[in-house]
């Protein structure tokens, strides 16, 4: 039997994010209908943007980052591993609206409704037209209608999470 190489596992169906301690690794695992997914460290913005990165540990042993990179002014979250970048995300043009790329994928991360406080905590992943998942930040689980890799999910957290910093800063004109 040939295995899949991790940066293609794929989540069918519903998966959702939970606490599973608070010192130590992990800290969170991802779990799907058919068992564990991934195993998360700690959570942090100066960490992942600033730091090591969060670390992941796939089912299979597997491990990745999260951490960041600068695209264009932008520090943008990405997952790698040993051999290189799994996934990349970058803003959009409207504000909370990502972009999500991987070397055989790329969606779209937008918002369902308001943002924030008040808001519905409802996000839709699409790749192009069609809406493939909706992810719920307030039950942190993602509904899938078709397979999404486990890298643009673990993405998709991430943005809803922390966002990008200083993508609602305001360019000033050129003369």
């Amino acid at each position: 039997m040939e295995t899949v190489p991790a940066r293609h596992r794929t989540i069918e169906g519903s998966a959702r994010l939970s606490r599973v301690g608070r010192v130590g690794f992990p800290v969170e695992k991802l779990a799907g209908e058919d068992g564990l997914l991934a195993e998360l460290g700690r959570e942090s913005s100066l960490a992942m943007f600033f730091g090591r990165g969060r670390r992941v540990r796939l089912a299979d042993g597997t491990e990745w980052r999260i951490k960041s990179t600068t695209s264009g002014r932008h520090i943008v979250p990405i997952i790698t591993t040993e051999e290189g970048t799994i996934a990349i995300s970058g803003p959009l043009h409207a504000n909370r609206s990502y972009g999500i790329n991987g070397k055989d994928y790329g969606f779209t991360l937008i918002p369902l409704g308001k943002v924030g406080f008040g808001g519905t905590g409802r996000w839709v992943l699409r790749r192009f037209e069609d809406q493939i998942a909706v992810i719920d930040q307030r039950e942190r689980n993602i509904q899938a209608d078709e397979p999404i890799p486990v890298a643009a999910a673990l993405m998709a957290f991430t943005l809803i999470t922390h966002g990008i910093p200083g993508e609602g800063d305001i360019i000033p004109p050129r003369d």
